[in-house]
């Protein structure tokens, strides 16, 4: 078997990587996810085509891109899944970002559904970012790629069960426990822990991070991502999503910033709800969904960083 076999399927993160995979030779049919599971519904229980179809009409309400091209490449993705089984070998790469990593549990989750036979997925986990790489460095990732053991499919399976349950029970447990096969698994979870709102202020950390550095001096957008990306252990959040939650923080029922000529800057309230002094959530209405748990007023668990737990609000 020759892993640069055009028999050969190629997953992986976006569109950075499959430039990079036609620029070293990795020939074979390449996929791009395309999709943050980080946010948005992700209900338990569904097929792979079934939570597209979830995760399309979220793209889409939030802005994300036009609807016929969203829906078509998300067609176009589950298609080439369903045809795991014309292929001799499936090679997955992904780092370890939480992105990433609730990309991966949803992948070998779907690829075990099709019921492969052992050795037919291979695995390429990288702590370095696979599109930031060179030709020659990604391309030098192929031969040590690993096979995707049962253990280490079953593991990504509970994960995947407990990402979409809809109890925060499931989440606290991922990020408690490590998985088997999948080293970076258990830290991606506990970021994903910290996106709930916060027992004292309301915020996520990704909010909270914004509203930080938008305190340091007014900014746009672009300058803003880069200054709070600076403060992640591992990058997750894409700069549109990260324009839309600014635009969330600009809510005029309460609003955290304000957009002006020079970008934006933190308003009265925020500095308030910054320094712990207010609650945001009891002035703006929360309509979130982290995986498989609606965030609203009447289910509104909360982070709570020292207790490292959920709690009631």
């Amino acid at each position: 078997m020759t892993a640069h076999s055009a028999a050969t399927l190629h997953i992986t993160n976006g569109d950075s990587v499959l430039y990079l995979f036609k620029k070293a030779g990795i020939v074979g049919t390449h996929v791009a996810w395309r999709d943050a599971l980080n946010e948005g519904p992700v209900p338990s229980g569904l097929s792979l085509e079934a939570t597209s179809a979830v995760r399309v009409r979220y793209l889409c309400e939030r802005g994300y891109g036009n609807p016929i091209k969203i829906t078509y490449e998300f067609e176009k993705r589950d298609a080439q899944i369903s045809k795991a089984l014309e292929f001799r070998e499936i090679v997955l790469w992904f780092e370890h970002d939480l992105y990433d990593q609730l990309q991966l549990l949803q992948i070998l989750t779907a690829l075990e559904d099709l019921q492969l036979e052992p050795g037919r997925v291979w695995l390429i986990q990288s702590d370095h970012y696979l599109g930031s790489m060179t030709a020659e460095e990604l391309s030098a990732l192929l031969p040590r790629r690993r096979p995707v053991t049962a253990a280490t499919t079953k593991s990504a399976r509970r994960a995947w069960e407990r990402f979409t349950s809809s109890s925060t029970d499931g989440v606290l447990t991922a990020a408690r426990e490590d998985a088997i096969g999948l080293p970076f698994l258990r830290s991606a979870m506990q970021r994903l822990c910290e996106e709930f709102p916060h027992r004292g202020d309301g915020l996520s950390r990704s909010q909270r991070q914004a509203l930080a550095v938008a305190a340091q001096a007014p900014a746009q957008a672009g300058e803003l991502y880069g200054r709070a990306q600076a403060r992640e252990e591992a990058h997750f959040q894409g700069e549109r999503a990260f324009s839309r939650m600014l635009d969330d923080l600009c809510d005029p029922q309460a609003a955290l910033l304000a957009a002006g000529e020079d970008g934006y800057r933190i308003t009265p309230l925020g500095r308030s709800v910054l320094a712990g002094e207010r609650d945001w959530l009891e002035r703006c209405r929360i309509d979130r969904w982290i995986g498989g748990v609606h965030l609203e007023p009447a289910h509104l668990p909360r982070w709570d960083e020292d207790a490292n737990g959920f709690v009631s609000s």
